[in-house]
């Protein structure tokens, strides 16, 4: 059974993850926090890019010599392949962690196995720790990785009458600028937002994350199947971010524009 400081390590290693969203893609969020022996806390760390060390590596990097002997506190099974980097089960063999305690079980066939390895080397494992928050904190990668199709968050604003703007088109907000900022997190954290082609022609939108320094841009995405919305000078073709417009087969792309040409099935969709 996982103690009261394992608890707290864990705690600190899922919001050690979130610092990751927006950033892993497309690899999963992890936290890992060491403890010694003792309990005490001697390093942490988070995957902070795609290709970079994992969790456990900066985690050990920190921690240093006082490894040894200690726990390692994981929100996700450590990885048991060699890919961009090397599997972090064996780093943390190398380390000489004795107990490792993670949240949720490493789904990706490939990176899988890390728990079985660690304990044929003698280390005492436990998972499932936290494992609901952290599930939550994984969504997206873990909706992919076990469905094998993209997580979709649907933005929807309205007023209480259901309503989207007054009936005079004198409304330019009926949010607030707090959610106002949660929607620019929000981007912050996807690959891609998309929107349709009738969002395009009435809001002009820029889709771009504003107000985040540091935030990595997500791909703006718009379903313009008959060619007609996106149009010269957009605001969604600025320099911000990346753009794609997608559009029906034999339509001609904006010259300029990166394109993608979809099957059209669906006389409604264009009103998206």
């Amino acid at each position: 059974m996982a103690t009261a400081a394992e608890a707290a390590a864990m705690r600190r290693a899922l919001a050690l993850a979130t610092r990751g969203l927006g950033f892993t893609s497309p690899n999963p969020v992890v936290g890992c926090v060491v403890l010694d022996a003792t309990g005490e806390t001697v390093g942490e760390g988070y995957h902070q890019r795609a290709g970079g060390p994992h969790a456990e590596v900066h985690a050990l990097r920190a921690a240093g010599e006082k490894a040894r002997g200690g726990t390692a506190v994981v929100t996700l099974e450590p990885c048991n392949h060699t890919g961009r980097t090397g599997p972090c089960a064996q780093a943390l063999l190398d380390a000489g962690i004795a107990r490792v305690v993670y949240a949720v079980a490493d789904p990706t066939p490939d990176a899988t196995g890390g728990a079985a390895t660690l304990r044929a080397a003698g280390v005492d494992v436990e998972p499932g720790l936290l494992a609901e928050e952290a599930e939550t904190v994984n969504t997206a990668w873990l909706t992919s990785v076990r469905t094998g199709r993209p997580h979709v968050t649907w933005k929807y604003a309205a007023t209480l009458d259901g309503r989207v703007a007054a009936a005079d088109g004198s409304s330019r907000w009926i949010t607030s600028a707090a959610s106002r900022a949660d929607v620019h997190r929000l981007r912050a954290e996807c690959d891609a937002v998309v929107v349709g082609s009738g969002t395009q022609r009435a809001d002009d939108p820029q889709l771009a994350v504003r107000g985040i320094e540091g935030a990595a841009q997500p791909l703006r995405v718009v379903v313009d199947t008959h060619g007609t919305a996106v149009r010269p000078g957009a605001r969604v073709l600025d320099d911000a971010a990346p753009t794609l417009v997608a559009v029906a087969e034999g339509v001609e792309p904006l010259p300029g524009v990166e394109t993608v040409h979809l099957p059209y099935a669906d006389e409604h969709a264009d009103a998206a």
